[in-house]
């Protein structure tokens, strides 16, 4: 697996948000009454951020070797590796999604409806970064070290 490079990140970030501003704009062409944007959204979104975050200092600290801690299962860190790339695309998916919600609303912002779901909207983005975060750094601690000279020539 390689490891998630920052522009594909932004590039999933800019086509959720295209697709989603896209398709807010024709249902509210239509006459649709846009959906409540609830407060549950950026709530989760920052929750599993946080455990992600959570996730990878609590590694750190076992690929260490901190006094309490035991070694981690190297297919345990393989599994928090690849739960470190999904967070990072998922986040930045989702945070697109919220930040199209966001560009549709700002030209309204007068309309207290509009402003409350830009409010959530923000709040999700932000959300949406710390998943972002969070999955890159338990990705990079997962990071398995290339041999140093003095490792190889040991062996020999």
């Amino acid at each position: 697996m390689r490891p998630t490079r920052p522009n594909i990140l932004v590039a999933l970030c800019v086509a959720a948000a295209a697709v989603t501003w896209g398709a807010l704009q024709v249902l509210e062409s239509r006459g649709t009454v846009l959906p409540p944007l609830p407060w549950l959204g950026p709530f989760s979104i920052g929750v599993l951020g946080a455990a992600v975050v959570l996730s990878a200092v609590s590694l750190h600290r076992r690929l260490l070797g901190r006094p309490g801690t035991k070694p981690p299962n190297p297919i345990g860190v393989a599994r928090l590796a690849a739960l470190g790339k999904a967070g990072s695309h998922a986040g930045a998916l989702i945070g697109g999604s919220y930040l199209g919600w966001l560009l549709l609303l700002l030209p309204d912002l007068d309309v207290i409806g509009r402003r409350d779901r830009a409010v959530v909207a923000v709040a999700a983005v932000v959300a949406s970064l710390v998943l972002v975060v969070g999955g890159l750094l338990l990705e990079r601690v997962c990071r398995v070290r290339p041999p140093r000279d003095e490792d190889t020539q040991a062996v020999a």
